[in-house]
């Protein structure tokens, strides 16, 4: 075969001879700008075949981790869906405060700048002394009330000290009322009363370590509230709650009370107050804020409780006797009787 013929030949064959091989070219000018584009694929390692250790430690933080995600989950949810998981909390640190070996819880009442001491009851193991207000008509020759072993020890308000062997030889009213009422105070009774008393209750934390706690005590929470003997704080509340001050002549209007209650960063009680505004009472000296409060001190370190030099010993149901008896017998702010 010629070579001239040979090349004409192949020539002849070649698709770029062929009709249309021009445009089928042009039909593939977008891949110039596609492939530049397009960021190659990672060279991955082929994958290694396990050892059995290795495949069961894997798993086993697998579960780990799993299980930990929905620990911290439900633990959100749970918080979420708990409002009163600060009353509750509030509730632990009274008593965590009450099962203190020891301690002073003095009442207070703060109005027009000027603080007056209600009671304070002091604790040290089942021992306890309790000193009522001298404004409180009630109990006002009764100085201070000794609670020692299964004796109590009652002081007058001339100094004198009395003895009954038992508690349940004092006589019912007044002293019987005092027993009961300081022996609540160091359970916390009185405390709690006060915070079961209050709605929506939030915790504060701060950042040095402490709480603080606050609520509100309606006006309207007098409805389910039984008429109460206890300490000067809690009869304030009832007589506000109940309407009695509102409600009688000049006695003044009252919104709802506000609660607060801190607790330091040892998860113990520090102090309960309770705050209301008095208006319209008729004297402006008697309007304005008051605030009472529990304030908790010496935790731990009140000293002990200890019985009098001298004393003497009474029968059962006997009444103090001092120059102001008669007013043990005497309902508060009534008349004695001619």
């Amino acid at each position: 075969m010629r070579t001239d013929t040979s090349l004409h030949a192949l020539r002849d064959a070649s698709p770029r001879n062929q009709p249309g091989f021009d445009e089928w070219i042009d039909s593939f000018d977008w891949l110039r700008t596609q492939i530049p584009a397009t960021p190659a694929p990672v060279q991955r390692p082929l994958p290694k075949r396990d050892s059995p250790h290795r495949r069961v430690v894997g798993l086993a933080v697998t579960v780990a981790t799993a299980v930990a995600v929905v620990g911290v989950v439900v633990g959100l949810a749970l918080t979420a869906a708990s409002p009163s998981s600060a009353d509750a909390a509030a509730r632990r640190a009274l008593a965590a405060t009450a099962a203190a070996p020891s301690g002073t819880m003095t009442t207070t009442v703060l109005h027009g700048g000027v603080t007056q001491t209600l009671e304070v009851t002091r604790w040290n193991g089942s021992d306890l002394a309790f000193s009522p207000g001298v404004s409180d008509p009630v109990v006002s020759s009764i100085r201070q009330l000794l609670l020692i072993g299964d004796g109590v020890y009652v002081q007058t308000s001339d100094g004198t000290w009395l003895h009954y062997a038992k508690a349940s030889d004092v006589p019912p009213k007044p002293l019987g009322g005092m027993v009961q009422y300081a022996q609540e105070n160091i359970a916390g009774t009185t405390a709690q009363q006060i915070l079961a008393l209050a709605t929506g209750v939030r915790k504060t934390a701060r950042a040095d370590g402490t709480a603080l706690y606050t609520g509100t005590i309606p006006i309207s929470a007098g409805a389910g509230i039984a008429p109460s003997d206890g300490g000067a704080i809690m009869r304030m509340i009832v007589g506000v709650v109940k309407g009695k001050e509102r409600d009688a002549p000049g006695g003044g209007l009252h919104d709802d009370l506000q609660l607060q209650m801190s607790v330091g960063g040892d998860g113990l009680v520090r102090q309960v107050s309770v705050t209301f505004q008095r208006q319209d009472s008729g004297s402006p000296a008697a309007d304005g804020t008051y605030t009472s409060s529990i304030t908790y001190s010496q935790l731990g370190s009140t000293p002990p409780i200890t019985a009098p030099a001298g004393s003497t010993d009474v029968p059962p149901g006997t009444q103090p006797q001092s120059s102001q008896t008669q007013n043990l017998q005497t309902p508060p702010n009534k008349p004695l009787s001619k």
